[in-house]
């Protein structure tokens, strides 16, 4: 089976597509694509999923035998904290072994270059033919030092915050769900330092997740968030995924706050606390961001899927928030690659800051700009879907969609179909898993689930 790099990294199936030994081949060829770009230094490491310890020492080994300057981590450690030693320790660029928020089933390598994020398509499509070239690394003295990255990340990390609004603010409680994953001991560790009372669940190693069939903080995967939260009168919960590049959040009364809303009562937050720059947003994440961004004259820009696009506009400078709608994001000056444990501290940070939950600031947002609902539906890909949705959807200029006229069309990933004033729905392929991602926006909850039922209906062949 082919090796491909998705939006993020390369993913499979353990035992049946992600093996020792392709995985070894893949450590191989970002050893020559490194060798090619003149960089023999590397940062390795993973998160807590089966085996992703193991391969981090088995690649520090290797790449150390083939003349590289290797800084292993202690212990899994979350994405952006790698991102953050490649870039402060000048290194060539991350091996991460993490699928992220896939099932547990799932494991992956993810390739970070120098400047410490998503590796792009260039890159990517060099590494897969050295793969299938099957190029080996040479026999070359090299080091490998098995170093601490999580202090130097919490320690720069306050740069891109206010610890001092922590420290005025002596009643913060917080809830927070580790998932079982590489942000435990970081993101709980950081807000102890600042003065919040914490309370973990979830915060040991388990490959399994504790039986979540899907680690991802949504809303789904955040009830029993939820509850604790209610039943402790917290401030409000937080959750990373397993290698903690992704966020979650829960208000004060226990409710899912989606990105979309987040991003965009983060935006009205920065800039009200005097930051400027761009604000930069993936074409799945919702308008409501548009809307604070055009009130407070901040620039907007939109790119496709993936935060390697993110992360590009980041690299080009002056950007103040770059987001997108699965629980990604960064600010400016920070590493350009998705960290959660900064999204979760700033969360808590506007709670101190304003001196009321979340809810209470969204119900003031809502006010001000409008009230927007979205939702993402996931479509197993048989060979008939996939066929119906690349024939009728992403070759084609449908002119309806869901029983409704098709306004207006965008390109930028996938196909978004724009349905009437703040209404679309945009279908992409999944690049790290079999399915359909469906994207709805709507001015109710009732008409997203409306869309929803018939565009599965529609793709089902059942109109």
């Amino acid at each position: 089976m082919k090796i491909s790099f998705g939006t993020s990294g390369w993913r499979g199936i353990i035992s049946r597509d992600f093996t020792w030994d392709r995985a070894m081949s893949v450590v191989d060829a970002i050893g020559v694509f490194l060798s090619e770009s003149g960089f023999r230094s590397v940062a390795v490491g993973g998160d807590c999923r089966f085996l992703s310890p193991e391969l981090s020492q088995a690649t520090a080994e290797r790449l150390s035998s083939a003349g590289f300057d290797v800084f292993l981590s202690r212990g899994p450690v979350p994405t952006p904290v790698l991102s953050h030693a490649c870039r402060s320790r000048g290194l060539g660029g991350v091996i991460n072994f993490t699928a992220s928020h896939n099932p547990p089933l799932y494991n992956g390598i993810k390739f970070s270059p120098s400047h410490g994020g998503p590796a792009d398509s260039m890159a990517t499509g060099r590494i897969e033919e050295l793969i299938r070239l099957d190029e080996r690394l040479p026999r070359s003295p090299g080091s490998v030092s098995t170093v601490d990255l999580v202090t130097p990340y919490l320690k720069d990390i306050n740069g891109f915050m206010n610890a001092d609004l922590f420290r005025a603010h002596d009643s913060l409680r917080v809830v927070y769900d580790a998932f079982s994953g590489a942000g435990s001991g970081v993101l709980d560790r950081k807000l102890g330092e600042l003065g919040a009372s914490i309370r973990v669940i979830h915060g040991t190693r388990d490959p399994l997740f504790a039986g979540r069939e899907h680690p991802e903080p949504n809303a789904h995967g955040l009830l029993e968030l939820s509850d604790e939260v209610v039943k402790s009168g917290a401030s409000l919960g937080v959750a990373t995924d397993g290698d903690a590049d992704r966020f979650g959040i829960v208000d004060e009364n226990g409710v899912f706050v989606t990105p979309h809303d987040f991003l965009a009562l983060l935006l009205d937050y920065l800039a009200e606390s005097g930051r400027s720059g761009a604000a930069v947003r993936s074409v799945t994440t919702g308008s409501l961001m548009d809307r604070v961004a055009a009130a407070r004259g901040i620039p907007l820009k939109v790119t496709p899927v993936g935060f390697k696009y993110l992360g590009s506009a980041m690299l080009k400078g002056n950007v103040m928030l770059a987001g997108e709608e699965s629980g990604g994001l960064s600010v400016g000056g920070h590493v350009p690659e998705k960290d959660g444990v900064l999204a979760c501290l700033l969360a808590a940070e506007m709670v101190c800051a304003r001196g009321e939950g979340l809810a209470a600031q969204l119900d003031r947002l809502w006010k001000e700009h409008g009230r927007l609902f979205n939702s993402r539906v996931d479509v197993p890909l048989s060979p008939a879907t996939r066929d119906r949705i690349q024939r009728d959807w992403l070759d084609s200029d449908p002119r309806k969609a869901a029983g409704r006229p098709v306004l207006g069309v965008d390109r930028t990933d996938g196909v978004k179909l724009v349905l009437g004033p703040d209404t679309w729905v945009l279908v992409r392929l999944s690049g790290t898993e079999p399915l359909a991602r469906v994207y709805i926006q709507s001015s109710s909850t009732s008409l997203c689930d409306e869309l929803a039922a018939t565009l599965k209906q529609e793709f089902e062949g059942n109109p």
